[in-house]
């Protein structure tokens, strides 16, 4: 088990660097800010007006915060829990199409020689992402369900005259059985959830059987998952901890180069525009020229680049690794080696009469 462990946390590092997976988790950090943008555009629409998304596109997440801060500010508890869950569910959905793309192409790269086609992988995360989002959605309802119910019934204990006492008193009672039970779906979800990926990457599950092996290898051995789950997370931060180390480097000696080859104050006004997120206060006084705006967007951008760069490397060392803990928490609980790989079921395709088994049989005359 030990030699089986060691040679997959040293495939899924193997794996993590394939440039496939790498423009997958591209792709899907790219389409995460415009899904964010929408989400706050459609909330503010229905909370009756808010920020321009005009002015989104300026400053993107301080648009994606406007509906959070204004339940803060005006203790809109629930509006503020439903905008999480309404984004939420948008990036669940999204995710689990890319998601579903990464952990399959992970869990080829971990149990088999030779690469599956795009076209075979593009197909499986079209039938199967909807089993991703249901399984997702499905453990987050789990934890949040229960106490949903004990909010509701404790509403009922608005009610005027002795039947709103009667039913507070119902809600105190029913309160503690069913937060014990989004404590314990929560609490499962919460250190297994992560296997509901690999499972139907790796089994063609739907979401059904994905939660049935998720909650049974999470309670067959939560000591074994843990330490798993912790050794591959240590693997995700030394190769990931080193690209971004490298990417830093990078970064600076470029910057260095630049100043001693342009000069010590080429980039001041570049420097005071990034650092306000914009046109700064005292610009007239900086005097600011079109070239320094220039140069301000082309840091941006290389800085930006950097960063979903290593992001993406991040997420396809994240998918790998959870992978190679599923296929292990596999082996041990149910006796599966971990090279089996259920392969997408192919269309059938007509078949000639000889490669039927017909052989041409001359007509008699």
């Amino acid at each position: 088990m030990w030699t089986r462990t060691a040679d997959l946390w040293l495939a899924a590092g193997r794996a993590a660097r394939d440039g496939r997976k790498r423009l997958v988790a591209l792709l899907g950090l790219l389409a995460t800010l415009p899904v964010l943008l929408l989400g706050s555009l459609v909330s503010q629409a229905l909370g009756g007006g808010g920020a321009s998304f005009l002015d989104g596109l300026g400053r993107p997440l301080a648009y994606v915060l406007t509906p959070l801060r204004r339940a803060w500010e005006t203790d809109q508890d629930v509006a503020l829990l439903g905008y999480l869950a309404w984004q939420g569910l948008l990036l669940t959905l999204l995710w689990a199409w890319f998601g579903g793309l990464l952990h399959r192409l992970a869990a080829v790269s971990l149990t088999r020689a030779e690469r599956e086609p795009g076209r075979a992988v593009v197909a499986f995360a079209r039938r199967h992402w909807r089993a991703l989002a249901g399984a997702r959605v499905a453990l987050w309802t789990g934890f949040a369900l229960p106490l949903v119910a004990v909010g509701l019934l404790a509403m009922l204990g608005r009610l005027p005259g002795p039947l709103g006492g009667v039913l507070l008193a119902v809600a105190v009672a029913a309160a503690g059985a069913l937060a014990l039970l989004g404590v314990v779906l929560g609490s499962v979800g919460g250190a297994a959830g992560f296997l509901t990926g690999p499972a139907i990457a790796v089994e063609a599950s739907d979401t059904f059987d994905a939660l049935s092996r998720t909650f049974t290898y999470g309670s067959a051995g939560l000591a074994r998952l843990a330490g798993w789950r912790l050794l591959f997370f240590l693997g995700v931060a030394l190769g990931s901890g080193w690209r971004l180390l490298r990417a830093a480097l990078a970064v600076s000696l470029g910057l260095l180069a630049v100043l001693l080859g342009a000069g010590e104050g080429a980039l001041d006004g570049a420097r005071a525009i990034l650092g306000a997120g914009g046109v700064p206060e005292d610009a007239a006084r900086l005097g600011l020229t079109f070239t320094d705006y220039l140069l301000a967007g082309v840091m941006a951008l290389v800085l930006l680049g950097f960063l979903l760069l290593w992001l993406a490397d991040l997420v396809s060392r994240v998918a790998c690794a959870r992978c190679a803990v599923y296929l292990l928490l596999r082996e041990a609980v149910d006796r599966v080696p971990v090279r089996e790989l259920r392969a997408a079921a192919q269309p059938a395709r007509a078949l000639g009469p000889e490669a039927a088994g017909f052989e041409e049989v001359a007509r008699l005359g």
